[in-house]
């Protein structure tokens, strides 16, 4: 897959944050939770896709 040179636009950058935000705030209630351990390994797996997605880096 090819990386796209193309800006992104200040709307969707705004968007990305107010989602990782997002993230960030529940992956931080579930870890005080009591949760199997493979639920939030899989929960932090999310927020680094999530992050990966929103640096423009695809795997």
């Amino acid at each position: 897959m090819t990386k796209q040179d193309t800006p992104v636009a200040e709307q969707d950058v705004r968007m990305g944050r107010r989602v990782n935000r997002k993230v960030s705030v529940l992956l931080t209630e579930i870890e005080k939770e009591e949760v199997p351990d493979r639920l939030l390994d899989l929960a932090r797996e999310l927020q680094r896709a999530l992050n990966e997605k929103s640096d423009g880096r695809t795997d």
